[in-house]
């Protein structure tokens, strides 16, 4: 089980990002996955703050039927996940949202597939870079 986080989304969506290609891969082959809740929120900050610019609402249509289409599921939000990013954020000084991957992942046993390699540093998380899925998935 992969669990991806808001950059593959990101680089999924933009041509002209550097890992364009290898986020479609991502999508096109690794399975089952599974996107971290945070990510929508993560995503809509970023898109209100102007750090991402889309055309509202039909990116979030997009996103939508993207998701379906590569048959990403969502997992649930948990009390939990809160709890764990808390103690990972003191432990390994991850950011808000990479705190809240990282233990979406820890809590369903998922490996964490990103392109931040901060992640490698967690004990006890499967991370995995996206250039690192095997070939043939």
């Amino acid at each position: 089980m992969y669990l991806i986080e808001t950059d593959t989304i990101l680089a999924a969506a933009s041509p002209t990002d550097k890992h364009h290609g290898t986020a479609l891969r991502v999508l096109r082959g690794a399975r089952p996955l599974l996107l971290s809740p945070y990510s929508l929120v993560e995503l809509d900050l970023l898109i209100s703050s102007s750090r991402f610019r889309v055309v509202l609402p039909d990116f979030y249509w997009a996103l939508e039927n993207l998701l379906a289409y590569y048959s990403v599921g969502i997992l649930q939000p948990q009390p939990r996940h809160l709890s764990k990013a808390l103690a990972l954020r003191a432990e390994y000084g991850l950011s808000y949202f990479d705190s809240l991957h990282a233990a979406v992942a820890l809590s369903t046993g998922a490996t964490l597939v990103s392109f931040d390699r901060r992640y490698a540093g967690v004990r006890g998380l499967a991370y995995l870079h996206p250039s690192e899925l095997p070939e043939e998935l």
